[in-house]
């Protein structure tokens, strides 16, 4: 069956009232269906099914389509992942798979049924210790599928030939090795922990030796069903948490990870006890906007915290790092007595990747390493969008003993030079400025206005404020006219980050600068509506001053016209009346 011929079947065979059902409350409405949407917080309905055209739609939201465009939004598949899915559901064959032959899935199942069966026999008393002795109970053995492969140096691949598994099939699968003298299992005396891929289909077993010799976790190799790099431990239970609290925490290992969820943070995942990759990453933003990074406290922990930061940040989410207490990993403070308060704790103190950055350096920063701390935290800082540090400038500026506006300058050189600007030499002399004393610095600088910077700020971080504001209104309230022209491009329709774009091809540092000031100009104010009209207020009391005086000077020199006295008269009114 060709896949065409696939997708029109499960279409015929699955029912998307059936379907969304599963997951959504329906009631009748006419002839459609109604519910709460699942991809957006409403309270009152707006998502509708119709049974008559097989689709869905929210008013609320916009979303909409068919059975395959519910599991692929609501489960964060990709169509392939979507199709397999549905026809596993509807009961279709797929195409890959030719008359009687099982699956490579198919066998992975059979392994893991050897292992789970294993751990609850007589040769399991080891890893069944391990278990009790790591607070994991025998109900959890069976919620996370946990196994035992014991240590006989065949006994999973004689039980699979009794089970009509081909020699073929078992290497495809990666559970067994070919020896100078005979097959034998990959997995010996390990506790087997499987691993299932987003749409739930199993790809690979990781374990954890007890004694003897061997890499204390291994996973299963590359192959047909593994690709590491794309996947997460425990992604399948976690992805509908994660969506739910638009967020997902991110751990290193296993143990970790099954920790996270027993003490009901359902929303965790683990690497596979590798380094976070672009592929996992991008699997993450599928699913939330937000990762909050939990590794272990020691220095090898914080060093995979900083590149792991780096590839979340680059796929567009929000980070924020999990500090724990100095020597313990999420699993040890988790099975502590206290513990699941003090991690609770850890997550609302969670700190932005851009103080991370300070932070992890922070040692370093008050001892004889401070040039070298200082060169990697502004190379960290330079990676990320000036958006992303604006809110942040003051506090880092003041860990390094500068100014906002300073610090805002050595990024804009930094990001400038590798879109071709500046040459190193200028970066040098700026970033001299953060390791001399503040007496020593050259005050002379082109600064950006504090008010019109703060209002390309506010227009800038708000669509909807850009395209209710009115040009002519506007416009003339500056008086730069570097941050007129950024501020006219913002509201002729120009994407931020297309000015930004531009900014670094012309090395235009000054408006990155405009932009960083505004934003720390603006943390006075709570809300960006008073911040906005007492901003646009106070520089348009500025502007009538200047007019005021530069009229009063033409009216004593004798020059003023009559339009003008009277509009000097006015602006004597106006301005008397604001004071």
């Amino acid at each position: 069956m060709s896949q065409d011929e696939a997708v029109r079947e499960i279409k015929e065979r699955i029912d998307i009232v059936e379907l969304v059902g599963d997951v959504v409350p329906l009631r009748k409405v006419g002839k459609n269906f109604r519910g709460l949407c699942p991809f957006h917080a409403e309270k009152t309905p707006s998502f509708y099914v119709s049974p008559d055209r097989q689709t869905f739609h929210c008013y609320g939201c916009g979303r909409g389509g068919d059975i395959f465009s519910f599991v692929m939004e609501k489960e964060g598949l990709s169509f392939p992942e979507a199709l397999e899915t549905l026809a596993e559901r509807a009961g279709v064959r797929l195409a890959r798979r030719t008359g009687n032959r099982r699956s490579l899935s198919e066998v992975m199942e059979l392994a893991l049924a050897f292992y789970r069966e294993t751990l609850l026999g007589p040769s399991g008393e080891p890893a069944r210790r391990y278990l009790e002795s790591r607070s994991l109970p025998p109900p959890a053995w069976s919620r996370f599928e946990l196994g035992w492969a014991p240590p006989a140096w065949d006994g999973l691949w004689n039980w699979l030939r009794g089970k009509g598994v081909s020699r073929q099939e078992a290497i495809s699968c990666g559970l067994i090795i070919e020896g100078q003298k005979g097959d034998y299992d990959r997995f010996r005396g390990r506790v087997i922990f499987p691993i299932r891929d987003i749409a739930g289909k199993l790809t690979a077993f990781g374990g954890r030796i007890l004694s003897g010799e061997g890499a204390k976790y291994i996973n299963s190799p590359e192959g047909p069903l593994f690709n590491k790099r794309s996947l997460l431990y425990l992604l399948p239970a976690a992805k509908g948490p994660i969506r739910e609290k638009g967020e997902a925490i991110l751990v290193e290992g296993y143990m970790d990870a099954l920790r996270l969820h027993l003490c009901g943070f359902h929303n965790a995942v683990a690497t596979l006890g590798t380094s976070l990759t672009t592929e996992q990453a991008a699997l993450l933003k599928r699913m939330s906007d937000r990762v909050l990074i939990c590794y272990d406290s020691d220095a090898a922990g914080q060093d995979a915290t900083l590149r792991g930061m780096s590839l979340l940040q680059n796929e567009g989410l929000e980070v924020r790092v999990v500090e724990l207490p100095r020597g313990k990993d999420p699993d040890e403070l988790l099975a502590s007595v206290g513990g699941d308060g003090l991690f609770g704790q850890a997550l609302s103190r969670a700190m932005p990747l851009p103080l991370y950055h300070v932070h992890a350096r922070r040692e370093a920063l008050a001892g004889p390493g401070r040039k070298k701390a200082v060169e990697e935290i502004l190379a960290g800082l330079a990676e990320l969008p000036m958006l992303d540090l604006v809110p942040y400038l003051g506090a880092i500026a003041s860990s390094l003993g500068i100014f906002s506006h300073q610090l805002s300058e050595l990024l804009n050189l930094r990001q400038g030079q590798k879109k071709g600007s500046p040459p190193p030499e200028k970066r040098d002399s700026a970033l001299s400025g953060v390791l001399v004393k503040e007496g020593q610095r050259n005050p002379a600088e082109d600064l950006p206005d504090s008010l019109e910077s703060a209002l390309l700020y506010l227009l800038w971080k708000c669509p909807e404020r850009r395209a209710a504001a009115a040009p002519e209104a506007l416009l003339p309230l500056f008086g730069d006219e570097r941050i007129q022209g950024a501020v006219a491009a913002l509201l002729n329709g120009e994407p931020p980050e297309s000015l930004r774009k531009i900014w670094y091809e012309t090395g235009n540092r000054f408006l990155g600068s405009a932009l960083a000031a505004g934003g720390d100009f603006c943390e006075a104010f709570g809300d960006p509506n008073e911040a906005w009209q007492k901003i646009e207020t106070g520089l348009r009391k500025r502007n009538a001053e200047k007019e005021y005086r530069i009229l009063r000077e033409k009216m004593t020199r004798g020059l003023a016209t009559s339009e003008e006295m009277s509009r000097l008269n006015w602006l004597a009114r106006m301005l008397k009346g604001r004071r």
